[in-house]
Order: C-alpha cells, then sequence, then structure tokens
C-alpha cells in the first residue's frame, strides 16, 4: 500500500473502518427505528468500496466499471431508503449494466449451461411475484433479467483466464445480490420476509464487497485492458 492506495489487491488499513462503522451505525439506526441515522449511513459502505476500487492500482478499465457500478449503488441504497422504490431500481438497473459491461470483457463465452439455473431463478421469481407487483411488473421482471444476466456472466468467469479468487468472489458476490434484492422483491410484493432488513441488508453489503474484491483481485499482466474512463455501457 503506498499513499493509502491499494497495490496488488491489498485493502487500505482504512478501508475496513470506513465500510464497517457505517455499516453497524445503521443497524443501530433500524434497530432504533432513526430515520436519520439510517439514510446517513446506509449509501457509505458501498461509496467506500467504490473509492477503494477506483484508487487502486495498476489502474485496469474493469475496476474502473466495477468502481462506476458501485457509485450507482450507492445512490440506489440513498434512493431506496428515502422510499423512492422506482428511481432506486433504475440506479441499481445502470449500476448491473456498468457491472456487465466490466464482465463481458474479460469473458465472452456463451456458457449455457451456467445461464440455465440463472434463467429459471428470473423466470421463477417474475411468475411469483406477478400478482403482487401489479403495474410494477415491467420494470421489476427488466431489473431481474438483468440481475439474473450479471450472476450467470459472473459464473462464466470461473473458467476464464483470470486469478481463481477474483472469479470467484466476484461470482459468489455476484449470486449473493441475487438473493438480497430477490429477497427485497418478495418482501415487498410477496411475503413479508422475516427480518427482512437484516438480512437483505447484511447479503446486500457482502455482496458488494465480494464483488469489489474481486476486482482487486485481478492482476495488471493478464488480459485485462488498461483503463478506459471512456468506456461506458452499450
Amino acid at each position: 500500500m503506498a499513499d493509502g492506495v491499494t497495490m496488488d489487491g491489498r485493502i487500505p488499513g482504512w478501508a475496513p473502518w470506513a465500510f464497517g462503522v457505517p455499516a453497524v451505525a445503521f443497524f443501530v439506526g433500524l434497530a432504533l427505528d432513526l430515520d436519520g441515522l439510517r439514510l446517513a449511513t446506509k449509501p457509505v459502505p458501498v461509496l467506500v468500496l467504490a473509492l477503494v476500487v477506483l484508487m487502486a492500482r495498476p489502474r485496469l478499465r474493469y475496476r474502473t466499471l466495477i468502481g462506476v457500478g458501485l457509485v450507482f449503488g450507492a445512490t440506489g441504497d440513498l434512493l431506496l431508503e428515502l422510499g423512492h422504490f422506482v428511481p432506486g431500481l433504475l440506479a441499481f438497473l445502470v449500476g448491473h449494466l456498468w457491472y456487465l459491461t466490466a464482465l463481458w470483457g474479460l469473458d465472452r463465452r456463451l456458457s449455457p449451461w451456467t445461464a440455465a439455473p440463472f434463467a429459471v431463478w428470473g423466470i421463477g421469481l417474475t411468475v411469483a411475484l406477478a400478482e403482487g407487483a401489479g403495474e410494477l411488473l415491467l420494470p421489476v421482471a427488466v431489473y431481474a433479467a438483468v440481475l439474473c444476466t450479471a450472476m450467470w456472466r459472473g459464473g462464466s468467469l470461473l473458467g476464464a483466464d483470470i486469478p481463481r479468487s477474483a472469479a470467484l468472489a466476484t461470482f459468489v458476490g455476484l449470486v449473493a445480490f441475487g438473493f438480497s434484492d430477490s429477497l427485497i422483491a418478495i418482501d415487498r410484493f410477496g411475503a413479508e420476509v422475516p427480518a427482512g432488513r437484516w438480512v437483505i441488508m447484511l447479503s446486500y453489503w457482502a455482496a458488494q464487497a465480494l464483488v469489489a474484491r474481486g476486482s482487486l483481485a485481478l492482476d495488471g499482466d493478464r488480459r485485462v485492458p488498461d483503463v478506459d474512463s471512456s468506456a461506458a455501457p452499450a
């Protein structure tokens, strides 16, 4: 580590504290029903992850794309906490498009057998929530499709020419993301999930941390292109 910047996949010493303290404060706000505390702290952990990834060296295009996706995730956190469900959903959708752009740049094999379980996941979730979602069914279905596509592309990394630790962290993180978002949908449009917000946030923060960690585990001598700050989702 040099000047507080990650080097060769290492995490700066301040990052776990900057991530963990606001996360704990959020749960305090959740337990005590303190709206202001929840609002002030909810986006911070993912913003910290974005900062760590975007500061990491060597600078890689993949890391920049993941970092921007994390920024959109933090934006979605804030919007959802403010009660703006559809704008929050849109922010997360855009974040996943940045993730997909990054993932596609690492591995472009179709991996149909990897896609199959996530297709079942997405279709099953959409069908199960169809009645409860009502007029929001279309945006929920689109989001589920993008989310499951991200999990599929994450799974394809397991056979790609990148470090195994990077592939595994990214894949597990994206599946945890899918689990967390599925719980949100079920809790909102289906049956109430016991301790839903606690489980959702724990799995969500674990998901984002793993996706960030996967980007840090990439090394510069692999077939990962250098950063192109103008890159954006197609």
